[in-house]
């Protein structure tokens, strides 16, 4: 990867952003109204905006892409109530060990009975505590499982046992195949390919070689296929690391959209939904395929409602959590009013048209290491968050799996804790909208994630963050497609691909920033479009209006611990996340974090025996540094007998310094880099090493040298 002057001259003028120097060579440079101010303020986007007809109108690309329609996101296809089921069995807590049993055959009598008008009835949970060792399955639709609420007095289901997941939603023994799986297509009754030499992103219709055997009401599946050259344009197809290829997504993969036709002109098909990413004719010399397909056979109508589950504060690693909430594997199904507490992985929404509302996820501890678990994973379309709520540090709030199309919708929800963010995580997912959500001590990435993982690459196209609050947002446009931020509070960063120093990806569609516009919700706006507005009423809005979006005036949780050293200046390393080759016990008293926490009392250690050892502090941006400093715990004496300190720049490893001994304090300078991820490798010691602080810094002189004469 080349690093031209340009970029390195914008390095080192970045700004110090919680002790992590950001890439913001383009910084958006006006002021940003006070939350209080945005509420009163508003300002028009040239994208969507209302107009002279009371309806919504939309800005094109000069390709004709638009925004899409993301009314359809969420339960029964979005503005249907959330149904309540009569109760046909009731469960009381047993004060035994294990209440697992009991609520399963509760579960299972229910899931035995006919449906009437598409449900079979609710398990009801009472008021009190039930212990459950294992996963409690709802294997069949039309079966709610219903607890007294999740507040003080109501129904908690407190985990305890083996590593398992609290709730399935799934049809013992199914597994659905993943988004973008390698089966072929054409297995329907009718096959066709599209002609157009582009379908714009957002549209609902497209020509295709011949529509005869499609009629209206049909449903299709559109196959756009991964083709190598796709991998080139989109610059994905020279991802190295560690001077190791890595692929981002094989030839053989496909991005999937299911679709309803409601009309066919000739070879002319429109579809109830609009397609959720652009077909260009360059890249696919055999045409996107579309075909007629059987409505799949997964379990649908399942609700999971009024309930607290719960386990045990961990601080722990989130791979070795024992424990994590609810995986569905259904269609048009819902959880309310759920307050998930301490899970990690917490839900995964691998069906359509999901609706979670009012669903609160809790962590005491934050998560450790680099690799972050997610609290919400979208591995379906048409799905809904709305009203939610995430508590945690170094966590993904929200995240996509790969080739996983939108719509999908994450609305009026709120995320606090620090290094924690909204990021769409891997291989080209579609359409997410995040719309009047707050993530004050975190931020909203729509990005290239390079070579992060095992090669995610572009994460997120035609992607949209509406009228939010964050800390940060790092919005980019990848080849051929785009992202928007429109209306959002926060400040605008722009960096390379994961891993890289340049070039500087290409910033999205910025528009309004600093100022929130109207209408307040784009979701709801859309909503009203498309259905009325009892269609608001039906999923628990008055109206689309301000006083319904309370989470604005969320206040950031507490400031970390900042250290300034007096010659070397402010501790870049400070809380960063850590990984470790070997730790002391099972716990994390010992762990990597405590070299990173700016407590000289506290001290990375490995298991007795163990002299050789590495720590990876994981800086999560780029970050220009010039300075290590190194301490050995000395209660425990001199320990280290040689070693050495590596960044990683441009996806492989630097050397920065070395040395045989550490002791009470060990400083190395050398010409600034710019590093992503910073390792220190204890290659011999007497004993279990033991660092009590690993710091890193651009030190006051090389700072202000780079700020002064630009390089």
């Amino acid at each position: 990867m080349k690093k031209p002057s340009t970029v390195i001259a914008v390095l080192i003028t970045s700004l110090l952003i919680s002790g992590v120097l950001a890439l913001t060579p383009r910084q958006d440079t006006t002021t940003a109204p006070s939350q209080e101010s945005a509420r009163v303020k508003k300002g028009k986007s040239e994208w969507v905006y209302t107009g002279k007809d009371g309806k919504l109108a939309y800005k094109k690309t000069p390709a004709g892409d638009r925004i899409m329609d993301f009314s359809h996101a969420g339960y029964m296809g979005g503005g249907v109530a959330l149904p309540t089921v009569p109760v046909k069995r009731t469960v009381q807590p047993s004060g035994g060990p294990d209440d697992t049993k009991q609520i399963q055959a509760a579960i299972d009598e229910v899931a035995a009975m006919p449906l009437v008008n598409g449900f079979r009835g609710a398990v009801e949970l009472a008021p009190g505590t039930f212990t459950c060792s294992g996963t409690l399955t709802i294997p069949v639709g039309g079966v709610v499982l219903r607890g007294n609420g999740s507040g003080k007095g109501g129904t908690t289901i407190k985990m305890t046992g083996d590593k398992h997941t609290a709730i399935t939603i799934a049809a013992r023994g199914e597994n659905r195949p993943a988004t973008g799986d390698t089966g072929a297509a054409g297995s329907g009754s009718a096959q066709t390919t599209i002609t157009d030499s582009y379908v714009p992103f957002g549209v609902s219709s497209f020509t295709v070689a011949n529509a005869a055997g499609f009629k209206t009401g049909d449903l299709i599946e559109i196959r756009k296929p991964v083709t190598a050259a796709w991998i080139e344009f989109m610059q994905m197809h020279n991802l190295v690391r560690d001077g190791k290829p890595q692929t981002w997504i094989g030839t053989n993969r496909s991005l999937i959209m299911n679709r309803r036709i409601t009309a066919v002109t000739g070879n002319n098909v429109t579809v109830d939904i609009p397609v959720a990413d652009s077909f260009d004719k360059k890249f696919l010399p055999s045409g996107a395929t579309v075909s007629k397909v059987k409505a799949p056979q997964r379990i649908t109508q399942v609700g999971v409602e009024q309930l607290h589950i719960q386990c045990p504060p961990l601080e722990i690693a989130y791979g070795r959590a024992p424990y994590s909430g609810i995986r569905i594997n259904g269609d048009d199904c819902w959880v309310r009013d759920v307050f998930f507490e301490e899970t990690m992985n917490t839900t995964v929404l691998a069906g359509d048209r999901i609706t979670m509302q009012q669903v609160k996820i809790h962590h005491t501890y934050t998560n450790l290491g680099a690799s972050k678990p997610a609290d919400f994973s979208f591995e379906g379309s048409q799905n809904l968050l709305d009203r939610c709520e995430s508590t945690g540090g170094n966590t993904y709030f929200v995240w996509t799996s790969s080739l996983t199309p939108g719509p999908n919708v994450v609305l009026n929800s709120t995320f606090r804790g620090h290094g924690s963010r909204i990021q769409p995580h891997q291989r080209w997912a579609t359409a997410m909208l995040v719309d009047n959500c707050s993530v004050p001590d975190g931020g909203i990435d729509f990005l290239n994630r390079g070579v992060a993982g095992s090669g995610h690459g572009w994460t997120m196209g035609w992607g949209v963050a509406w009228n939010c609050i964050a800390r940060t947002y790092i919005i980019q446009n990848p080849p051929g497609s785009a992202n928007w931020a429109i209306g959002n509070i926060g400040r605008r960063e722009q960096t390379a691909r994961l891993f890289d120093t340049g070039p500087i990806e290409p910033e999205g569609y910025f528009d309004s920033h600093g100022t929130p516009v109207a209408p307040q919700s784009l979701y709801l706006a859309q909503l009203i479009d498309r259905l009325g507005p009892q269609a608001l009423k039906n999923i628990g809005y008055i109206a689309n209006t301000e006083n319904m979006f309370t989470n604005k005036s969320v206040k950031p949780t507490p400031p970390q611990l900042q250290q300034t050293d007096p010659v070397l200046g402010e501790n870049l390393a400070l809380h960063r996340p850590v990984n470790t080759s070997n730790v002391k016990g099972d716990t994390r008293e010992f762990g990597g974090e405590k070299a990173v926490d700016g407590n000289d009392k506290t001290y990375w250690t490995t298991n007795d025996g163990i002299t050789q050892a590495t720590l990876e502090a994981d800086m999560e941006n780029p970050v220009e540094i010039s300075a290590v400093e190194l301490a050995e715990f000395m209660p425990l004496g001199q320990r280290v007998q040689a070693y050495k300190v590596e960044a990683q720049v441009d996806s492989d490893w630097k050397l920065l310094a070395e040395g045989t001994t550490i002791g009470k304090r060990k400083v190395h300078q050398f010409e600034p880099v710019v590093a992503w991820k910073v390792k220190l490798t204890i290659q011999k010691a007497s004993s279990s090493p033991a660092i009590s602080k690993m710091g890193l810094y651009l030190d006051k002189l090389s700072k202000a040298m780079g700020l002064q004469t630009g390089k």
